[in-house]
């Protein structure tokens, strides 16, 4: 109804991961003309995360999800073994990986120490963003720096009546050609009223 592209879905709320169910998923959003734009899972321990993350890439691939978005995380140093192997797996099976970082002071510092790291086309940025950020924020350079190596966006709409009027924080994702997904994960209440009101905002902004 929204005329909206995509929708992430939370891999903790599928009652299955089985290829059956897989199938079944992927069949109902062509149904809804929907693109799956992003399987995303909470992380585990550093010594799990291959384990856990194996069956959700085959399951992301399996759904046609556009890519898998690891959540949870906030600080990724103790898990750049686990997610170099992550990355040569989703490199095979050509599925992209999507880290969430926050915006924060020093993130571009941390992005790129990351993916020099690992080292892998596949692992990419999930950056979590609220409508807030502008040119006067001390987040400004920082997202600025971090925009180029974002293949996804987790948006929060926290202010109705900014996000109406200014969105400025998608200027830099313009200038590198961004052609991924906003996904919006809070916007305040009465939520059928902001998503009515975003819906035309959002996409001619895009």
């Amino acid at each position: 109804m929204l005329g909206w592209g995509g929708v992430e879905i939370a891999a903790e709320h599928l009652p299955l991961l089985s290829s059956g169910y897989a199938s079944v998923l992927s069949q109902q959003l062509r149904d809804h003309t929907l693109t799956l734009s992003a399987l995303s899972c909470s992380v585990p321990s550093p010594q799990e995360t291959v384990a856990a993350l194996e069956r959700y890439l085959q399951f992301a691939k399996e759904s046609q999800a556009r890519l898998l978005c690891l959540t949870g995380i906030d600080r990724w140093e103790p898990y750049r073994a686990g997610l170099t192997e992550v990355a040569n797996e989703a490199e095979r099976l050509s599925l992209p990986l999507a880290v969430v970082l926050p915006l924060r002071e020093g993130i571009g510092r941390e992005v790129n120490e990351l993916l020099d790291a690992v080292g892998s086309p596949y692992l990419n940025i999930c950056v979590a963003l609220t409508t807030e950020v502008s040119p006067l924020s001390s987040l400004w350079e920082d997202w600025q720096m971090v925009a180029p190596f974002v293949c996804h966006v987790h948006l929060k709409v926290t202010n109705l009546a900014s996000a109406l009027t200014w969105l400025p924080f998608l200027e830099p994702l313009r200038e590198v050609e961004y052609d991924g997904f906003l996904s919006l994960q809070q916007v305040p209440e009465p939520v059928e009223e902001s998503l009515l009101a975003l819906q035309q905002q959002l996409i001619s902004a895009v």
